[in-house]
């Protein structure tokens, strides 16, 4: 099974994790004690499992902080699975499973083979899981920008992505000076829970409106996924130094997307709010007595939710007209 199609499988045993055990899918790779399998636990952690004759022994290895060697058994079998625990290192784990499955392939002890694979492999892990790739939330985070960024490029915004500060911590992700746009990516599958990191998260700046996007992101292995996103911005126009430096504030090194192009995703849903609409659920510093957060008060973070309505979104032909003001104004204020 090429790497490709492994990360496929996963990703699609990954959509309905079990409540408990772990959920399989056959390779078309076989040893001696059977067919090797690959699953998804129920933390959705992702296995390779080699089976093992009765008796056979296998030596396992729990030590690791992102893969481990372990004895498990589903159904009638006993395997020796190989457990990759930090989804940061999935596209590592992939290349690996792919080398392990031709290596143990008519084997004398496919334990024996796993065991001295892991060993061989041992420092690649290591070295990326050191790298510290993006964990989920900051890439669905980025991938979600990328898309609204993508298209006001379309728009005619400028390709200096000036108008684009979600990277650097700003209030609000998007912003020109009478505009300003705050983007909420999810996979939850369930519901519009949004996060709200501060209380001025949903003020409108002083002078200008603010809209909410919120996208739903299902793991899809038809999808796009970070790689692609990134061309198709630099495809829009966007300077390639201004993106290689946004990519950067998140520790996410452009040279080198590799590890990002297993994890695809396609819009599963997209809406825009108004936050000053009817309804709209928010705190302000305002909504405190005084005027202001309570003294003494260090940080005030909350969640919203958008499921049912009021509030109701706004529709394309508002969408459209607020986005291309908000493209227009930033190229405007490009320097001459």
């Amino acid at each position: 099974m090429p790497s490709q199609d492994l990360e496929g499988v996963w990703t699609v045993l990954a959509t309905t994790p079990p409540a408990s055990g772990i959920e399989v899918a056959p390779t078309g790779n076989a040893v001696a004690a059977g067919e090797v399998l690959v699953g998804v636990d129920h933390l959705s952690r992702r296995h390779l499992l080699i089976p093992l004759l009765p008796g056979e022994a296998a030596r396992t290895d729990t030590k690791g902080r992102g893969v481990h060697l372990a004895r498990l058994s589903h159904g009638s079998t006993v395997y020796l699975t190989v457990l990759c625990l930090l989804p940061e290192l999935h596209h590592v784990f992939t290349q690996f499973c792919r080398e392990l499955m031709e290596t143990v392939a008519g084997a004398t002890s496919p334990a024996k083979e796993t065991a001295a694979a892991i060993d061989r492999w041992r420092v690649l892990f290591s070295d990326a899981d050191r790298r510290g790739l993006a964990n989920d939330e900051v890439l669905i985070g980025l991938l979600g920008e990328l898309l609204v960024v993508e298209r006001l490029l379309g728009l005619g915004a400028p390709a200096d992505l000036r108008f684009w500060g979600g990277p650097f911590n700003d209030i609000h992700d998007l912003r020109s000076a009478s505009h300003a746009i705050e983007v909420k990516a999810t996979s939850v599958r369930e519901g519009r829970i949004v996060s709200i990191s501060s209380v001025d998260q949903l003020q409108e700046p002083a002078g200008a409106d603010l809209l909410l996007v919120h996208i739903r992101l299902d793991s899809d292995p038809g999808g796009f996924n970070l790689p692609d996103l990134v061309g198709r911005n630099l495809d829009a126009g966007a300077d390639r130094d201004q993106i290689d430096r946004r990519l950067g504030e998140l520790r996410i090194v452009a040279s080198d997307l590799a590890p990002y192009a297993g994890r695809r995703f396609t819009v599963a849903d997209s809406r825009v709010y108004d936050v000053t609409s009817y309804a709209f659920p928010r705190l302000l510093r305002s909504s405190f007595s005084g005027g202001d957060i309570p003294s003494g008060t260090l940080r005030i973070s909350y969640s919203i939710d958008l499921t049912n309505e009021p509030p109701n979104p706004l529709q394309q032909a508002e969408i459209d007209l607020a986005l291309t003001a908000l493209a227009t104004e930033a190229a405007s204020e490009m320097d001459p």
